[in-house]
This record gives C-alpha cells, structure tokens and sequence, in this order.
C-alpha cells in the first residue's frame, strides 16, 4: 500500500447530493420490487441478450436479488469512499494536494456507486415490466452501462491529473 497522508477530508456537497440520490433510488428500487412482487408470474426474465431482449427465465425470487445486490455494494462502496488515503491514484500524492485529491475521489467513488445504484435499479424495474408486459431493457440500457461509467472515469481522470 501506498504511504498517502493520512488525513480527514469531509464530504463535498456533490458527494452528499450523489449519496443522497443513491439511497433515493435504492428505497424506490426496494418499495417497487416488493410491491410488485406478488403481481409477477412464477416464470421472470433473468438475463437479457445485447438487444435488451429476455434470453433465460427463472423464478419471481430472483427480481428480489437485484435490489439487494444494489444495497450491499453502496453499503461497502459507502464505507470504502472514508478511507481515500487507501485508494491508488494516477499522480503523487503529497500533503498539500491531499485535501483536494481525496475530495475528488471521494466524489469519484460516490458517482459510481450512484451510477451502479440505477443500473441494478433498472434491471430490477426491467425485469418486472418484462415478465408483467414482454418488453426488455432496450439498446440504451447498453449505453447507459458502457459509456456513462467510462465517461465518468475519463472525467475524474482528468480533473485529478489537473491536481499538483
């Protein structure tokens, strides 16, 4: 492990709003999937192909695993963002650009556990409209997990090699 200063650095306002927006989502995710749980058939899509169509079937149970795969990866993801003296980092850390890097992948962390948040929301949502209605994820779902989760690296990227 890497000999980074070990200091505290609070939460930014972005990192509340991107947490806050997280634990919104997971209730919403967790309210929907239990209220629709008894309307569901025995039989529920349980993967979909690259077109976002339902390619494999299992029983309703399995929609529950979606919300609790999204709970305990932001409970961990949650906890992993106080610790950012822990993390690697692309450029030297040293005692002065510490506050601003940590901050940074502090807000880093906190977007990507919202970014994984909504897509285990959505696939939950996805496979109760699939089983109630026949449609599937669709080709943004594709988008949506490639592109915005590189975007947001690239992003954080560069904002921490304009860190000195």
């Amino acid at each position: 492990m890497k000999n980074h200063p070990k200091i505290k650095v609070p939460a930014t306002k972005w990192e509340k709003f991107l947490n806050i927006s997280s634990v919104i989502i997971l209730i919403c995710s967790i309210v929907y999937v239990i209220q629709a749980y008894n309307s569901l058939p025995e039989s529920v899509p349980t993967h979909f192909n690259a077109k976002g169509e339902a390619d494999a079937w299992g029983n309703k149970g399995t929609v529950l695993l979606m919300p609790g795969i999204a709970f305990v990866s932001f409970i961990i993801m949650y906890f992993v963002t106080k610790v950012p003296h822990t993390f690697n980092y692309m450029v030297r850390v040293t005692e002065e650009n510490a506050p601003r890097l940590y901050a940074l992948a502090r807000t880093f962390m906190a977007a990507i556990n919202l970014e994984m948040v909504a897509i285990f929301s959505y696939i939950a949502w996805a496979m109760v409209q699939s089983a109630n209605s026949g449609t599937g994820l669709g080709i943004s779902f594709v988008f949506f997990v490639i592109i915005v989760p590189i975007a947001t690296i690239i992003s954080f990227m560069i904002k921490m090699n304009r860190v000195k």
